[in-house]
């Protein structure tokens, strides 16, 4: 079972003014809260055949490299200037499968290294520092038995269903008074269910997914004062196909709905309600026991005054025994 990553989103909803400034925008302040809260400028977004499965009693490192653009759509009906963010952030996580029963489990820890430059009303703000690591506890419905390394080279894909849940810990980069922060100072919980079908003996995939979002308050955002958060959906269907024997591309869109903000209770009316198509390609057997992806995302539609944004992500995925 490959991992999906589970680097909590980079916090640009923490890139913003000081509260003077705050105060003076507030009938609008939906554009210096939530710049990417709910968009792909995170590691979370799903793509095809993410959690494949993988022989048990076994460790895999993947490492995921991702160049990200944010910038506040030009279309918006707020009157404020726009705000455009560029990170390039380094996720490892490490993944250890063994048998649950006679099904597939597994747990992984993740963290990651982020640089961020943003741009907005105050100027160019650019900060580095630590992600908020990650647990994620894996485990399979039906269709992925647990096998070992000499029972998976002759295994038959089949359609299978599986359950993860990843924890956010606040343990990242974050100072209160700073205009930029990659880490959230919150906890978040983020379940995810996958239903993979194959018509073809694994020829060809369809991966359905469907998620939740879930935050706890920042009591310390922009001084004293709290940044909570609704629950976000994240609805996700793709397409796969391979080519020849050692590669395969994919297509699809994840959807997000919900996951507004506020501040001190105040609503900031940036709800999610947008696609976000992907194209993808990957090795789908090793170079070197290496495993490559190359991802490319792009928001389709947005709400007013939603960002709009791209990913371009590679991820390598490296057996260790």
């Amino acid at each position: 079972m490959t991992l999906s990553s589970n680097v909590v989103t980079v916090r640009l909803q923490e890139t913003r003014t000081k509260n003077t400034l705050w105060r003076k925008w507030r009938p609008y302040p939906s554009l210096f809260v939530a710049l990417v809260t709910f968009f792909p400028t995170n590691t979370t977004a799903q793509s095809p055949r993410d959690y494949l499965n993988t022989p048990v009693d076994a460790a895999l490192l993947q490492i995921d490299f991702l160049n990200t653009n944010t910038e506040t759509a030009s279309a918006s009906d707020v009157s404020l200037p726009n705000n455009l963010a560029v990170s390039r952030l380094g996720v490892a996580t490490l993944l250890w499968s063994f048998p649950l029963g006679d099904r597939y489990g597994g747990v992984a820890v993740s963290g990651g290294y982020i640089k961020v430059k943003a741009t907005g009303p105050l100027g160019q703000m650019e900060t580095t520092g630590f992600t908020d690591p990650g647990i994620t506890f894996h485990a399979n419905f039906f269709g992925a038995p647990a096998l070992r390394k000499d029972q998976f080279a002759q295994a038959i894909p089949q359609s299978y269903m599986s359950v993860h849940l990843t924890m956010n810990v606040p343990l990242g980069s974050y100072h209160s008074n700073s205009a930029v922060n990659t880490g959230g100072n919150r906890w978040t919980f983020y379940p995810l269910v996958n239903l993979d079908i194959t018509p073809d003996k694994g020829v060809s995939w369809i991966d359905l997914y469907a998620a939740g979002r879930f935050f706890t308050s920042n009591n310390a955002f922009q001084g004293n004062n709290q940044l909570s958060q609704n629950p976000l959906g994240i609805f996700s269907a793709f397409y796969s196909h391979n080519i020849g024997k050692r590669w395969y591309a994919g297509m699809g869109a994840n959807y997000d709905n919900g996951g507004d903000t506020y501040i001190n209770g105040i609503s900031q009316h940036n709800a999610a309600n947008g696609f976000r198509p992907s194209i993808s390609i990957s090795r789908a057997r090793t170079i070197w026991k290496y495993r490559l992806t190359f991802r490319y995302e792009l928001t389709g539609t947005t709400p007013t005054a939603a960002p709009t944004n791209s990913v371009l992500s590679l991820r390598t995925g490296i057996p260790l025994f």
